[in-house]
């Protein structure tokens, strides 16, 4: 998006001026700005006072620049290897039959809602 020709202290000043009672048509025409411009700019700092822009803008800058601490840190934890997992012991067969099969359903059906289920 382009760049405004007004700073952000500049608007403040020409909304303060609508606030004080000059027509915002004639603002415009001054300011060589359309009406959507304006309103659009009303929108976004409402009726903040030229300092309170001076402030908006340094928590702005200070926001982006933590977006790109937090950006740096993501890339940082990406990049590091991950720790293998522990391999579990592989069981015997004498140790997979003592467990039973191993699928859905292989239990005995038992309980409240046994017969909306079945063995196999």
């Amino acid at each position: 998006m382009r760049r405004s020709l007004h700073t952000d202290e500049e608007i403040a000043f020409l909304l303060n001026e609508a606030t004080g009672g000059i027509p915002i048509a004639e603002i415009c025409a001054s300011a060589h700005v359309s009406l959507g411009t304006f309103y659009r700019w009303r929108r976004r700092l409402g009726g903040l006072k030229p300092a309170g822009v001076a402030r908006l803008d340094q928590v702005e800058r200070e926001n982006a620049s933590l977006r790109a601490e937090v950006q740096r840190l993501r890339a940082a934890l990406l990049v590091q290897p991950l720790r293998p997992k522990p391999q579990r012991p592989v069981p015997t067969e004498g140790a997979a039959l003592a467990q039973g099969p191993r699928h859905r359903g292989a239990q005995a059906c038992v309980g409240r809602f046994a017969f909306g289920r079945s063995a196999n």
